[in-house]
């Protein structure tokens, strides 16, 4: 343990100590009688997911208490850093600061990485789905009386309706308010632009200089270069059908395809032709593998591809 702290364990010696974390029986029943004393504040998917990696147990049987583990020894830190990062989680809490009165408020950090989808619900009853590599942060109390939250990549909203207490969630230059509703916010940093669409309800799509309303099946762009909000009528369904696993492109062009089947199926994608990454495409393509929407593109264009060690893609030309 001392040798994985000062960054020197090899890569076996690294494979050993998840072993023995995983499987030494002293190791596992102190872990244990610490879960009942645990704050709860973890995610619950977090913790289920942790236990598994710890125990190899299944998660609890419904009506049974959720496991929690309360990180209070430096240990139980590592534990928690080396199994947070071989599921693939990234899970901050920082030195809590008081929020009025004896409340407590905590800074609540969820990330996903390639290939990942995530749920989490938030403590006011906030249900939020992350698409890959996406990012959402929070606080476990309410400061100014707002339900505050700040989105990196793609998350779904399904809002709990709250008339005293706006929710917002800040994207970027942008901030979405609204009370209860259920809406989709894109903001990937290497993208032009920042998109919400909503399903149902009604929010508020602000910038320093303008804003906008929206009204459900309606999609607001705003250009990070431009520094302008745009709106139009959209299908919401077209825009969150990511939620259900379902691909669909609406006039997409094939760079931006690849930047989507390298997030969601955690693969490199390389166009060799610089006339192919402006090639268009509009289709619904149901709950496809990487293949399907590669052969379904390759016989709409004049393309083909090669899948290299199932981690590289690399599409170019067809002669």
């Amino acid at each position: 343990m001392s040798k994985y702290l000062r960054g020197e364990a090899s890569e076996q010696e690294r494979s050993e100590l998840l072993e023995y974390l995983r499987t030494d029986e002293q190791v596992g029943n102190w872990l244990r009688a610490d879960m009942e004393f645990a704050d709860g504040k973890m995610p619950v998917l977090v913790q289920k997911r942790i236990l598994r990696t710890i125990t190899g147990e299944q998660s609890p049987e419904k009506g049974q208490r959720p496991v929690t583990i309360r990180v209070w020894l430096a240990a139980c830190s590592l534990v928690i850093a080396i199994l947070c990062g071989a599921c693939g989680w990234i899970f901050f809490r920082t030195q809590p600061s008081v929020a009025g009165g004896d409340a407590v408020c905590e800074d609540i950090i969820v990330r996903t990485q390639l290939g990942e989808h995530s749920q989490v619900t938030l403590p006011d009853g906030t249900e939020v789905t992350l698409n890959a590599q996406s990012t959402v942060r929070y606080l476990t109390a309410m400061p100014d009386g707002k339900r505050r939250v700040q989105v990196e990549g793609e998350a779904f909203f399904h809002v709990a309706r709250d008339e005293a207490h706006p929710f917002v969630v800040t994207a970027g230059d942008v901030d979405v308010t609204c009370l209860g509703t259920s809406f989709d916010v894109r903001n990937y940093a290497d993208e032009q632009n920042i998109a919400v669409v909503l399903a149902d309800g009604k929010v508020r799509v602000s910038t320093g200089e303008a804003d906008l309303t929206m009204e459900p099946d309606s999609r607001v762009i705003y250009d990070r270069s431009a520094k302008t909000l745009s709106k139009r009528s959209v299908p919401s369904s077209d825009y969150t059908c990511w939620l259900t696993g379902e691909v669909r492109y609406n006039n997409y062009t094939l760079e931006e395809i690849a930047t989507e089947l390298s997030r969601n199926y955690h693969i490199s994608m390389i166009i060799t032709s610089s006339e192919l990454k402006q090639e268009r495409f509009t289709g619904y393509l149901g709950r496809a593998s990487l293949r399907n929407v590669l052969d379904v593109i390759s016989l709409a264009a004049n393309m083909n591809y090669h899948i290299a060690d199932d981690t590289v893609v690399y599409v170019y030309a067809r002669k």
